[in-house]
């Protein structure tokens, strides 16, 4: 059967790229520019008897706790809050990308991103429990800056666009 322009209306869809949602891409992207921002601006500043304070980045503290032999709160730290989210990012686009053609590969994609979507905020909950332990202590401060509003943003917007997907 022919449309009004001679294409055949029961011809298959076209193969290779599909990208349904232009929406889903655009929130894929910019949850992975706020993703890389949150980790490398400043996410918690710590003040000191007043003069001394010490700012912090998502990176930098992964780093810390790896110098200071810390290695299961650095492999809990780098695991919720850069393995992950890049996992959901990584695997989100490809799936807008590439896996809007197959159906049950979608399908696949969409139950693994919702399963580590639950762990996504884990970042942003460790630094607001560092930051509830750190006022009670009577000479020190603690301030969340910029790099934690980012980096939760990041965390909304892919899962916006993961609800998209579907």
């Amino acid at each position: 059967m022919r449309g009004l322009t001679g294409e055949s209306r029961d011809a298959a869809p076209p193969t290779g790229r599909v990208r349904s949602d232009r929406v889903c891409g655009v929130l894929f992207c910019a949850a992975l520019v706020l993703f890389v921002a949150g980790l490398t601006m400043p996410a918690i500043s710590i003040t000191k008897f007043i003069w001394f304070r010490e700012t912090y980045s998502v990176l930098d503290g992964i780093v810390a706790f790896y110098a200071k032999g810390r290695f299961a709160l650095f492999a809990v730290v780098f695991a919720f809050s850069v393995v992950l989210p890049s996992a959901k990012l990584i695997v989100g686009l490809w799936a807008w990308v590439y896996g809007a053609h197959d159906g049950a590969t979608l399908g696949r994609i969409v139950r693994f991103l919702a399963a580590i979507s639950k762990w996504s905020m884990l970042d942003v909950f460790i630094v607001a429990l560092m930051v509830l332990a750190l006022e009670g202590s009577l000479f020190t401060s603690s301030d969340v800056q910029i790099g934690i509003v980012l980096f939760a943003a990041s965390v909304v917007l892919s899962t916006l666009a993961m609800l998209r997907l579907v």
